[in-house]
């Protein structure tokens, strides 16, 4: 079974963060910064980019297992030295599930078909879904093991940016790490008011001008430094005179 993601239940105050942001945030482009991809304008994304020196102004948000309902904070403690962008239909599957849970939710999908006919003429289809809803409640309780029961987000479409990015682990060996984070979005609902989130990365602003070598090429233009190379075996003996 998939593991749940924390629930979200406080709130950020957004429209004293976003005056703080405003003042911090920096503009990077390919070609000239270390980012690839970055998504379009798109009015339900809000994101930004925070350098690393106003990182701990954000500590009292960096909330593990308890994250906030409308700001996330996507690499704090590791700002990144280089970034990618990438679409992604995210969902779960629940397999191993509570019959309480599987009741609850025929219950209620049922009950909204009835309160829709208090209010409005249902449709012949929307009739027929009602009473087979009631039927499908009814042998439900009857017999809890007549069928087999599974919840899933995979038919809501939920399509997210996520976000790669790469920052070091130990700067001394420039050794890295490449992580990735899915961004909150703007929601709305039709007729209810928009919920609004927005996601902080927080960058080096140094090594996010330039490329740094993963560890491979690091060993490259380490070896580069040892002109003499005796080969033995499967081992090579690089030299170099001091």
């Amino acid at each position: 079974m998939p593991r749940k993601p924390a629930k979200r239940n406080d709130e950020a105050p957004l429209d004293g963060l976003r005056t703080v942001l405003k003042t911090q945030a920096v503009t990077l482009s390919p070609g000239i910064n270390q980012i690839s991809n970055p998504p379009p304008a798109d009015q339900h994304l809000e994101y930004y980019f925070i350098p690393m020196q106003f990182m701990t102004q954000y500590q009292a948000y960096n909330r593990p297992g308890k994250p906030l309902k409308n700001l996330k904070l996507i690499n704090y403690d590791k700002p990144a030295i280089s970034l990618s962008f990438f679409y992604k239909h995210k969902y779960s599957i629940e397999r191993q599930v509570i019959y309480g849970d599987v009741l609850q939710h025929i219950k209620n999908y049922r009950d909204d078909l009835l309160n829709r006919s208090l209010m409005e003429q249902l449709s012949v289809g929307q009739l027929k879904e009602l009473r087979e809803t009631d039927e499908l409640l009814r042998r439900v309780r009857q017999e809890p093991d007549a069928y087999q029961a599974c919840f899933s987000n995979y038919h809501h479409k939920y399509y997210y940016w996520y976000c790669t990015y790469r920052y070091f682990d130990d700067l001394a060996s420039m050794k890295t790490t490449t992580s990735s984070e899915h961004l909150l979005k703007h929601t709305e609902r039709v007729g209810h008011q928009v919920h609004e989130r927005l996601n902080i990365i927080f960058i080096d602003p140094e090594y996010i001008n330039e490329s740094v070598p993963h560890d491979h090429k690091l060993i490259d233009r380490e070896l580069k430094n040892y002109p003499i190379h005796l080969r033995q075996g499967i081992t090579t003996l690089y030299l170099r005179e001091l």
